[in-house]
């Protein structure tokens, strides 16, 4: 397979969009990309691509009286060749888009529109509305309540496998400056069924159910050298727990960090409500547990080190990643680079085809340098993975990328990337495209900032 590349085009109607149209302090940042390339990997037809993506965020502080503001980020394609994707010549995506309005009191929000929700064990995408406020003695509380945001399409299926409507929330306690718990749960409604027979064979066989979580996190940070962060959830709907996160940072000198971190996730109650993932779980007690330790000293004169190590245990075997990373600054910060390396100890489990003794350990190395300039900026970017038994044939896959880009003025630039490797896929794989972006702050009726 061979990919050729490219050009590119920007859209940018935003860079005509007046100053003045804003009333009020607020930002806007634009990307528009057109790439040009061919695939024409073997056993597929060749196909001319051409597709055209715009990605916009705004957002607009102290409308109204001043406590309103609006935000919004999305990102719309247009092919203008063959079809890149499976879904046809155009797409789009709203991403977030809502009001929100800040109250004088008790450090109270409301929201309302499409947002995502990230408060103790809940992370959902939400159509609807939702609140927050402080109460006596420590307390805060926090609710919302709509329509999970439907925007994945599952083959051969009309419906995506959410509900229609989703409710939830946390209740907080803060002590001080030095401790936070809190509970919180999330209840989706009942999920559709599903017509494909492998997901019809999911649900009969228990590993595909409604969305249904409750949960407790915590933030304890008794000194300011130390600082606990983590959370456990459980699946009201399997009766299990889904997951732990914990995360231990400690900074036993000026210049010297370390962290610890454990997590473990119980397969079958922490993917029940995805029918993608629930397909993949072959033993409904299967679960994977990763613990690490790293650590990072900054040298002084610009230079810092710092080393890693993972474990991996999961029931088709365990891993092991370590490796070190030194990271250099220069001309005032205006110069950065770096270069590091891990290797990879993989039982064989984890290998492209498990049912073999394959290995799939390797070895990983990358080096990098970037700048920039109040008038230029360039970045070059290498890796390259070494393994330790071949795969399809080949014994290593590289990357190479160079960007380069000019700073028109001080809120548009122009930039171009090109990049080119080999690997087990592709026996060349050579990408390109230019980027044009814009990225504004303004204040009062218009003036930039």
């Amino acid at each position: 397979m061979k990919k050729t590349a490219c050009h590119l085009l920007s859209a940018a109607f935003f860079l005509s969009l007046p100053a003045a149209a804003f009333a009020a302090d607020g930002s806007l940042n634009s990307t528009s990309i057109l790439r040009v390339y061919q695939d024409d990997r073997a056993g597929f037809a060749s196909k001319d691509l051409a597709p055209v993506t715009e990605f916009l965020a705004l957002d607009a502080e102290k409308l109204g009286d001043g406590n309103l503001s609006a935000h919004l980020y999305g990102w719309g394609r247009l092919d203008l060749a063959d079809d890149s994707f499976n879904n046809g010549k155009t797409d789009a995506s709203l991403t977030y888009g809502y009001l929100m309005y800040r109250f004088k009191n008790a450090n109270a929000q409301a929201r309302a529109g499409r947002f995502m929700v990230t408060d103790g064990i809940v992370n959902e995408h939400v159509d609807g509305v939702s609140a927050s406020t402080d109460l006596p003695y420590g307390f805060r509380v926090s609710a919302f309540g709509g329509a999970p945001v439907h925007t994945q399409h599952l083959a051969n299926e009309n419906t995506d496998g959410k509900g229609n409507g989703i409710f939830g929330g946390r209740l907080g306690y803060r002590f001080g400056g030095m401790l936070e718990v809190g509970v919180s749960g999330v209840y989706e409604s009942g999920a559709p069924s599903l017509d494909r027979p492998g997901n019809i064979a999911l649900e009969r066989g228990a590993r595909l159910g409604d969305h249904r979580l409750v949960g407790g996190d915590i933030w304890f940070s008794p000194v300011r050298a130390v600082e606990l962060i983590g959370h456990t959830s459980y699946n009201t709907e399997t009766s299990g727990i889904a997951e732990h996160t914990y995360l231990l940072n400690l900074k036993p000198a000026k210049k010297l960090l370390v962290a610890a971190e454990f997590s473990e996730h119980h397969e079958r109650n922490y993917f029940y409500s995805s029918a993608l993932f629930a397909s993949m779980v072959g033993d409904l007690s299967e679960k994977s547990r990763t613990t690490g330790l790293s650590g990072s000293y900054e040298l002084g004169q610009g230079t810092e080190v710092s080393a890693d190590y993972k474990h991996y245990s999961r029931d088709i075997g365990s891993a092991d990643r370590f490796g070190a990373n030194v990271r250099f600054t220069h001309m005032d910060n205006t110069m950065r680079s770096g270069i590091g390396y891990h290797y990879l100890n993989a039982d064989s489990g984890f290998a492209i085809n498990p049912a073999t003794d394959d290995s799939a350990s390797f070895h990983e190395v990358r080096c990098y340098t970037m700048r920039d300039t109040k008038t230029f900026f360039g970045a070059l970017d290498a890796i390259g993975y070494f393994f330790k038994e071949k795969i399809n044939n080949e014994k290593s896959a590289w990357e190479t990328i160079g960007s380069v880009g000019y700073h028109i003025t001080p809120a548009l630039a122009l930039s171009g990337d090109l990049s080119y490797g080999q690997n087990p896929q592709y026996n060349d794989d050579l990408k390109g495209l230019v980027r044009l972006t814009y990225n504004m702050n303004y204040s009062g009726k218009g003036d930039a900032k």
